[in-house]
């Protein structure tokens, strides 16, 4: 969403959130919570128009179809808005997300934003819906609020994360910039 913000006018205040965020004025809720009203009053389609500009890692499509031909469930964990999640899983074919909810009226967003910070609470829910122990769950992280739910399922990667605290908590850490290097690492697991 940082990349999609600059082409969207408000770079400057998500910046700003992000710098209180990076010296800990403000907790990964309060960011969320700031960074998302910023939003508000945007159409739907210009940021969405902006979220498609936003270059993603190679062969996601061609990953999540290789996972779900395994029987494999694939859903998308962000603390990213909901609406945002929409246009990803009809764009790579995910079976579902667990986001932050942003509400879009009549093709505006607007109203309470339900950020997501803590994705463990988001999967932690997901599974008990589906019925799912956290422990038959993969998970694919690259950021520090995906720690906890490494720690969580069953086995985790994490992915180009810039951060050596993720790295360490991951089952295994890749760098990579094609998803099929992460199906082929978990298709070598026992």
């Amino acid at each position: 969403m940082a990349y999609a913000a600059r082409g969207l006018g408000i770079a400057q205040k998500w910046d700003f959130y992000d710098e209180l965020l990076e010296r800990g004025r403000i907790s990964w809720k309060e960011a969320l919570d700031s960074l998302y009203k910023l939003l508000r009053g945007k159409r739907l389609g210009d940021v969405l128009r902006e979220v498609s500009k936003v270059e993603v890692i190679g062969n996601v499509r061609e990953t999540v179809v290789k996972l779900q031909g395994h029987g494999l469930g694939v859903v998308l964990l962000t603390d990213n808005p909901d609406f945002i999640c929409s246009y990803l899983v009809e764009r790579f074919l995910f079976n579902g997300f667990i986001a932050s909810k942003v509400p879009v009226k009549n093709g505006v967003i607007d109203g309470e934003v339900q950020s997501l910070p803590e994705k463990l609470e988001g999967l932690r829910k997901y599974c008990n819906w589906l019925s799912v122990p956290l422990k038959k769950c993969v998970h694919v992280g690259d950021w520090v609020n995906d720690v906890p739910v490494f720690k969580a399922v069953g086995y985790s990667v994490a992915l180009n994360s810039k951060t050596e605290r993720v790295k360490a908590a991951a089952s295994h850490a890749i760098e990579t910039d094609d998803l099929m290097d992460v199906y082929r690492h978990l298709s070598s697991l026992p």
